[in-house]
């Protein structure tokens, strides 16, 4: 019975040592050891940026003001709760839609461009107040700030609009002016009972320092008339 052949382990290309092969071997460590080290450095950038993402979407849905982030065309990018519900349509559905789609018809387009070509020519945030349509088409003042947003060569790439609807800061107005009104008529009444209260006291002050000599007068007239009864 024939012995079978045991495997040769490969030979080295003609010209090339073992040193070589070492070195070789060592590279090729050194550079899976960087691929790992690379690996574990992404995750953990994708684990702090996932975390970044979440702490910033906690911020815009915890947010009462409404914000809008939109191009320089002035198409919406991104958008908060916020506004979604106040404007009863979702985010997805607002993305790539133009500013004046929020817009309530009564309200004029040129404010918004107005709005956007300040804050540009200004580079700083500018305020207007704007009429947006609810989830019920009905209209809403919002009090709104356009800021511009610039890339690293200090380009305009697009705005960010912050509001805040004012109705209710205006109901809380009316409300604190009717309280303040209802507080003035309350003084004046106050006022006036204490100036009726005051006359009292001055009429029965009055009243009793005269009492004293009418007194002394009407006895003085009985003693008169005596006499006089007598001198007849």
């Amino acid at each position: 019975m024939t012995e079978r052949a045991q495997p040769q382990p490969p030979s080295h290309p003609e010209g090339v040592g073992d040193d070589t092969w070492l070195d070789v071997i060592h590279k090729m460590d050194e550079v899976y050891s960087q691929l790992l080290r690379d690996e574990v450095a992404l995750e953990q950038k994708n684990a702090q940026l996932e975390a970044s993402q979440q702490f910033i979407y906690g911020l815009l849905s915890s947010m009462s003001d409404v914000l809008v982030a939109a191009n320089a065309q002035g198409l919406i990018e991104q958008t908060n709760q916020a506004l979604c519900e106040l404007a009863g349509r979702s985010e997805d559905a607002l993305l790539g839609a133009p500013m004046q789609a929020l817009l309530h018809p009564s309200q004029d387009g040129a404010a918004l461009q107005d709005m956007m070509h300040r804050a540009l020519t200004l580079r700083q945030g500018h305020s207007v107040e704007l009429m947006l349509s609810d989830a019920a088409g009905q209209p809403v003042p919002v009090d709104f700030t356009a800021t511009p947003r610039y890339d690293s060569r200090r380009r305009c790439i697009g705005y960010v609009f912050v509001g805040r609807p004012t109705a209710e800061i205006q109901r809380a107005y009316r409300q604190l002016h009717e309280a303040h009104e209802a507080l003035k008529r309350t003084q004046q009444q106050l006022l006036h009972a204490e100036k009726m209260s005051s006359l009292g006291r001055l009429v029965a002050g009055v009243a009793h320092e005269l009492n004293n000599p009418i007194s002394f007068v009407l006895g003085n007239v009985h003693a008169l008339n005596r006499y006089t009864q007598r001198l007849r």
